[in-house]
């Protein structure tokens, strides 16, 4: 009895116990700001402030160099973009002015590696900006659990690694074959469980394992898949012509994502009758998932291989390894993109944009599209990303895609057998498992909205204040005019009562003067003594003529004074009368 309740226990203890996971999303987009420049040892060094999300949160400092922009640029360059690293420049580095325009230059340059989608999701931009997450050996770790799986798994052996074959970081691509055989070639891929991962070993390991016995004409076979709580490893053939990327850039399948896909030098659309096909087979394969209780959710150009006209899709344990979908990014945003079901369609309608148009569409949505397409393809991307569909309508399901007249009046040609059975308990555990990664995606999004309105409150309060700060300038202007007018004025008046009261002086002055009486002539010459007579007066200096007599009463008359006469008038009336 103590034996069974042990091994009870036991059992309950494995079967609730899950998988190491990671924490971190690789899909986040990263922000960078330098925010300064300062001199260390000599040299200069730009101090960064990266930020992983919208999540003012989660930002850290780094400090970089003028040369570590120059390794990374490095790096970049075979994805062949035009992105313009600021030039060196041996003498006069150290000045203000120069460091100034340098960090303009590096911001110009980092914006515009991040503004492209595969590019900031390359390693190298991963490790540039955060390299306390993104500096161990992915190949390297890789390649030791593989090895581990091998040493049960005796069949294969690995013949080379094949880095960065694939957009995500912590999946390792290798070439392998089976022992004894010389030119048969397969590809296995390891990758670590994701942030979205809800289910304990027992239902991974059976969902993983009922992935291998699938049988559908429009999925692509798993040759081997096992699940470890370091990671899942699974093993497909390789085929030479790639994916449906591969076909439209003409890349080959083994090189670098960076030079196959950024900036190929060669694109060519699928013509309209395969796009019909194409769409048909994937609308179908999507469909028999999502009955099954499963849901694709990583639906793009590079998930799907096409042979003899025929479309399959790969990739499809993504889901349940719980790694973030490529689009996630774009359908945070967007309200009405809230469940798998609506990630798979709204992933279709980007794969339709693409095939038709020969390039991804890199924003969330699009409401504008070339002449050239036809009403019936234009109506399916308004239905799958447009703004009105994705944020306000609502996107429809795949049996009404389906039932779409581009894709209705293709007869169907799906007549192989498929066989997928997925038991009662586990079609519930990957309800429950849907259910909480659905739930994530919402507080994302609400939390994006929330983040969002913040942001705007920010700015309009900047602009109040920026408001207020004119009004504030203003009002200190018109003060500081005023003040000068009343200055000015004042000044005005005081030099104005000056000026009168100089005046009114001079002119007080000049009246003074002309009150005080000049003085009286000198006494004209006594005329000769012949023109003495008795008829003329005769005066106390001898006797006067008539024109002296004249001068004489006309200087009498010029040194009359009033005052003097007011004067003697008022002597003599206040002289007692006799």
């Amino acid at each position: 009895m103590v034996r069974k309740r042990v091994n009870l226990i036991i059992m309950a203890v494995f079967e609730s116990r899950k998988s190491v996971k990671l924490t971190i999303d690789d899909t986040q987009p990263l922000s960078c700001v330098i925010e300064a420049a300062q001199n260390i040892n000599g040299h200069t060094a730009y101090i960064l402030r990266v930020q992983r999300g919208h999540m003012v949160k989660n930002s850290w400092h780094i400090s970089r160099r003028y040369s570590d922009f120059d390794a990374l640029n490095t790096c970049l360059q075979p994805a062949g973009i035009d992105v313009i690293l600021p030039p060196k420049k041996v003498f006069g580095n150290m000045g203000r002015e120069f460091i100034a325009e340098r960090q303009q230059g590096l911001q110009a340059y980092i914006n515009a590696v991040l503004a492209h989608p595969m590019l900031a999701n390359s390693l190298h931009v991963k490790r540039f900006l955060d390299p306390d997450k993104y500096s161990s050996n992915f190949i390297e770790i890789a390649l030791q659990h593989v090895s581990m799986i091998f040493r049960s798994e005796c069949r294969w052996e690995v013949v080379e690694p094949l880095p960065d074959m694939g957009w995500r970081i912590r999946k390792q691509y290798f070439l392998i074959k089976p022992k004894g055989e010389t030119k048969e070639r397969q590809v296995l891929s390891w990758v670590p469980l994701g942030p979205d991962h809800y289910l304990v070993d027992k239902d991974l390991q059976s969902a993983i394992k009922l992935l291998v016995g699938l049988q559908h004409p429009y999925i692509y076979p798993l040759t081997f898949a096992t699940v470890r709580e370091s990671g899942c490893s699974v093993i497909r053939n390789l085929e030479e012509d790639g994916t449906l990327r591969d076909l439209m850039y003409k890349s080959k399948p083994k090189n670098s994502f960076i030079k196959k896909y950024i900036n190929p030098k060669i694109v060519i659309p699928v013509p309209q009758h395969l796009i019909k096909k194409f769409g048909r087979q994937i609308l179908v394969a999507l469909k028999f998932l999502q009955d099954k209780g499963l849901f694709h959710g990583h639906l793009h150009s590079g998930n799907i291989i096409i042979k003899k006209e025929t479309c399959r899709l790969l990739e499809v344990e993504n889901q349940l390894l719980g790694l973030p979908a490529y689009l996630r990014p774009k359908f945070v945003q967007l309200r009405k993109v809230q469940t798998l079901q609506n990630v798979d369609v709204y992933s279709f309608g980007h794969l339709m944009y693409e095939m038709i148009f020969g390039s991804p569409c890199l924003t969330p949505t699009c409401n504008s599209f070339p002449q050239e397409c036809s009403v019936e393809l234009r109506s399916i991307l308004e239905a799958t990303i447009s703004t009105e569909a994705c944020k306000k309508k609502g996107l429809p399901s795949i049996s009404d895609l389906l039932a779409h007249p581009f894709f209705a009046n293709l007869s169907s040609t799906e007549q192989e057998k498929v066989h997928l059975k997925v038991p009662p308990q586990l079609r519930q555990n990957l309800y429950k498992a849907k259910e909480q990664v659905e739930s994530k995606i919402k507080e994302e999004q609400k939390s994006f909205r929330h983040n969002q309105q913040l942001s705007k409150v920010k700015i309009q309060l900047m602009s109040d204040e920026g408001r207020k700060k004119r009004l504030n300038e203003r009002k200190k202007q018109q003060k500081l005019a005023t003040t000068n007018t009343t200055t000015s004025l004042s000044s005005s008046v005081t030099s104005i009562t000056l000026q009168n009261g100089l005046l009114k002086s001079s002119s007080e002055e000049s009246s003074n003067v002309q009150k005080v009486p000049p003085p009286p002539p000198p006494p004209p010459p006594p005329p000769p003594e012949s023109l003495i007579s008795p008829l003329n007066p005769v005066s106390r200096n001898g006797p006067l003529s008539c024109d002296s007599d004249r001068k004489a009463l006309l200087g009498s008359i010029e040194c009359f004074n009033k005052r003097q006469l007011k004067n003697i008038t008022a002597k003599e009336s206040s002289r007692p009368k006799v």
